[in-house]
């Protein structure tokens, strides 16, 4: 099973050019290895994404701490930077590994829950078939550390004894360092998976018994977690989304319900369980209690942090552990399905992990092409061809497209500036600055935003360049038109500034916008040779036609030498 997953997990891990969120992490993993903190100002470039909202003015005896995101995947990826210098591979390796290491230790969760070899083997191999898994497998993010310390949190659970058991007074440590790590991680998954293990011991008799282990280690999870969100919140509620209201509730679970076919065969498991269930033993059952309570609690938790919209864009990258969580389902339901013969168990693996007719196959027949259901309740993604509905067609293309070229924007970009752009010249940009920034080296100006105010103060107090603040000193502006402006600032404004200040804009290049580049969620995912396979067909396989990118010099009165095109 390893040896299989070898290709799809850590083939041309470092082709593709970082994408924005990547680009994030390896920025901050560089300033880690160079000061030992991921600090903001690294003497060319304010680097935070969110124009300053999630850094501390000053905190640890240093200026502009990046804050707002868990560290644990950045000193990750600072580790490999320093042992392998800093590539997109050695960017993407720490977190590659988890994924791998994913497999195995899912394997073993099964296997020690139910005490079945199929079960098991089965769950690793539909885990390893995921698409979705796979493409999380391979990013710069915390994507692999989260689906990995989630399954090791629930073994950590499912390794607990019993009060007065033998062996019960054991210091099983694995839930513990789980969950601390997943903390340390992401904050939402970590919540989500304690409040699944906590919710399994309090109501369902047979898992009562753990309670008092559970509790004897919550104060130690507390301990090493709660510090980090008191010194930290401020700049960790940038990206919170509270329920405002009640109205909200139903379109945000609908629209976490259309995300989570990614993972889960609803319609296979709504068939098969009450199909099986005399053939489900004790430890069958504790198997499929676990996963059901850690789904109830990605429903009941995450739609209070997400909007719809956020919901929508981000998929399940917040809970990526429901991966191998569906996957440990869904092995046990193969392996009962298959019962004592080795053939039916081998056809309904096949079934499972080489075609969707198991699950989603019927909605998404039904659903025609990705569009808003239910008076837009939500917007349900499905694949625009009929035979990608039935077959496991992504996971195809992913593996034939490893090595082959997929242009997108960023590519191009970055060859411009490497060629044309002076290192020293301030580049001015309304999208994609982290991953640019990372493979160019070129200074980024205009990376704080006038709203915050903490940082600004203490920005200027560090006598931090003008060309931090806005638009000074520039001489390159790459404006992505179909990206959201810079802070109160649209193109319009831009160019009436530099106007003012007696310069002009002058286009150099234009290319194809793509956006999003090398983007993990499989609906938005484009594939070499193929692009988009769930666009619907009025968009087309090439997904949506934005207005191009541009990229312009900014001409001065007293330039010597009028610009000229690259």
């Amino acid at each position: 099973m390893l040896l299989l997953a070898l290709a799809p997990i850590f083939g041309d891990l470092g082709g593709p050019l970082l994408w924005e969120d990547e680009g994030d992490t390896a920025i901050f993993a560089r300033r880690i290895v160079e000061s030992g903190l991921p600090t903001a100002w690294d003497g060319r470039t304010f680097l935070d994404s969110d124009y300053g909202f999630r850094v501390a003015p000053h905190l640890f005896g240093r200026d502009f701490v990046m804050v707002g995101t868990p560290w644990l995947p950045f000193y990750a990826t600072a580790a490999s930077f320093a042992l392998l210098g800093d590539t997109a591979f050695a960017a993407r390796l720490p977190f590659a590994l988890a994924s791998f290491a994913t497999i195995a230790l899912l394997y073993a969760f099964v296997l020690r829950t139910t005490g079945c070899r199929r079960a098991a083997f089965a769950a690793a191999l539909v885990l390893l078939a995921t698409t979705q898994f796979v493409l999380y497998a391979r990013e710069c993010r915390s994507y692999g550390f989260n689906m990995l310390f989630t399954m090791l949190l629930l073994y950590g659970f499912v390794r607990l004894r019993p009060a007065g058991a033998e062996g019960a007074r054991r210091r099983d440590v694995w839930l513990v360092v789980a969950a601390v790590l997943l903390f340390h991680t992401q904050f939402i998954p970590a919540a989500i998976a304690l409040a699944a293990c906590g919710a399994l011991a309090l109501a369902l008799p047979r898992f009562r018994p753990r309670l008092p282990a559970l509790l004897w280690r919550a104060p130690v999870v507390v301990a090493f977690t709660a510090p980090w969100l008191l010194v930290t919140w401020s700049a960790v509620q940038t990206n919170w989304r509270p329920l405002e209201g009640g109205m909200e509730w139903p379109s945000r679970v609908a629209q976490l319900g259309a995300e989570s076919m990614a993972a889960v065969p609803w319609l296979g498991w709504l068939v098969a369980i009450p199909l099986l269930r005399r053939r489900f033993s004790e430890r069958d059952r504790d198997l499929l209690w676990i996963g059901l309570a850690y789904v109830v609690a990605v429903f009941a938790l995450l739609p209070l942090a997400l909007t719809k919209t956020l919901l929508l864009v981000v998929g399940l990258r917040y809970v990526c552990g429901l991966l191998p969580v569906a996957a440990a389902v869904t092995g046990l339901l193969v392996a009962r399905a298959g019962g004592a013969s080795p053939r039916r168990f081998a056809a309904a693996l096949a079934l499972v992990c080489a075609t969707h007719l198991a699950g989603n196959a019927l909605p998404w027949l039904a659903l025609g092409e990705s569009r808003h259901v239910a008076g837009r309740l939500a917007f349900v993604n499905a694949p625009r061809e009929t035979s990608e509905k039935l077959f496991n067609a992504t996971w195809w293309y992913h593996l034939r497209g490893l090595g082959e070229p997929n242009p997108g924007t960023l590519p191009a970009l970055v060859e411009l500036a490497r060629s044309a752009i002076p290192p020293d010249d301030v580049v001015v940009t309304n999208f994609a600055w982290d991953n640019f920034y990372f493979h160019t080296n070129r200074r980024l100006g205009f990376r704080i935003s006038p709203h915050a105010t903490e940082i600004v103060a203490a920005a200027r107090a560090a006598n931090l360049p003008e060309y931090v603040f806005g638009l000074a000193g520039v001489r390159w502006l790459i404006w992505r038109h179909a990206a959201d402006p810079l802070p109160d600032t649209p193109f319009d404004a831009v160019q009436a500034a530099l106007e003012a200040d007696g310069a002009r804009l002058e286009p150099v290049a234009r290319f194809r916008e793509t956006l999003w580049e090398n983007r993990p969620e499989l609906h938005w995912h484009r594939f070499a040779r193929v692009g988009y396979p769930f666009a619907p067909r009025r968009i087309g396989a090439q997904g949506r036609r934005h207005p191009d990118a541009v990229v312009y010099r900014v001409v001065r009165p007293d330039d010597a030498v009028p610009a000229a095109a690259p």
